[in-house]
């Protein structure tokens, strides 16, 4: 199986499972947002939109600018912004559910059409000259991020801005965090996870000039490591029985994003954001 396939059956399931919406105390099949909750700097309630507020935060937009979310989800990023920003949105997604709720939503807001979402891959060539392109936690997903930074960064308008806000691994890591890092790359379906010097790095190969950056750690909410440890321990014994049986998505989900907080926690993981720029 490929892996764009199995990055798409992976959050098949997980939706078929409703474990996004579970984890945070959801229902229903609006569009819902599945990235990082934040604490708002600002003093504002905490949740996964804090984050939008932040990327606009020192970026330049044209009037009504062309905007590509690579790896949208749900849709949810595209249907928060797109009515203070104006302009016109494009989200893409391997997951076909993702796509159709998104949609739905985007027309029961009045959003039909101006935010659209479609079945595709961000290694795909974009037709379209976009003022930004955005992947927030999805990027990270790509089993070539820098033939992905390449892709993307020749559908930017001059002067178009490229952003990723992910989880980056720290550099020289001890071998404990590497092997803790490795164990949620495979639950997350992360084949590369570059760190942040590696993504200026692809930057610069696409012809990319750097722009500006943001480091979000201090505003996640990650547990307690004493909390953690024992349901760590619980559900990666779960995870390997039921992988056998080929039922292993929510549970290897859950222990991916545990030790995701762990990580976080002790800085072994930044989660940041990255701006560069086509030259004009």
């Amino acid at each position: 199986m490929s892996h764009a396939k199995e990055v798409a059956r992976y959050y098949r399931w997980l939706d078929r499972l409703e474990w996004m919406r579970v984890m945070r105390g959801e229902t229903g099949n609006e569009a819902q947002p599945v990235h990082r909750p934040l604490r708002d700097p600002a003093g504002g309630a905490s949740g996964p939109m804090v984050v939008h507020g932040l990327m606009l935060q020192g970026l330049s937009l044209p009037p009504a600018p062309r905007v590509l979310d690579a790896g949208c989800g749900y849709g949810a990023s595209m249907l928060d912004m797109a009515p203070g920003v104006g302009g016109e949105w494009l989200g893409i997604s391997l997951s076909e559910v993702q796509v159709r709720r998104g949609n739905a939503a985007a027309a029961g807001q009045g959003l039909g059409e101006r935010v659209r979402l479609r079945v595709g891959s961000y290694d795909a060539p974009v037709e379209g000259a976009f003022d930004w392109i955005f992947g927030i936690e999805s990027l990270i997903h790509s089993p070539d991020p820098m033939a992905t930074v390449r892709n993307l960064s020749a559908a930017l308008a001059p002067g178009g801005a490229l952003m990723v806000v992910d989880d980056m691994p720290e550099e020289g890591l001890l071998p404990d965090q590497a092997a803790r890092v490795e164990l949620f790359k495979r639950c997350w379906r992360c084949p590369v996870a570059p760190t942040r010097v590696g993504w200026l790095r692809g930057f610069a190969a696409a012809g990319l000039e750097f722009s500006h950056e943001a480091d979000f750690t201090p505003l996640t909410l990650p547990r307690p490591a004493a909390e953690l440890a024992p349901r760590i321990a619980a559900r990666a014994r779960e995870a390997r029985w039921k992988r056998l049986l080929g039922l292993g998505y929510r549970s290897e989900a859950d222990l991916g994003g545990m030790v995701l907080e762990t990580l976080l926690g002790e800085g072994v993981i930044r989660y940041r954001m990255l701006v560069a720029r086509r030259l004009a």
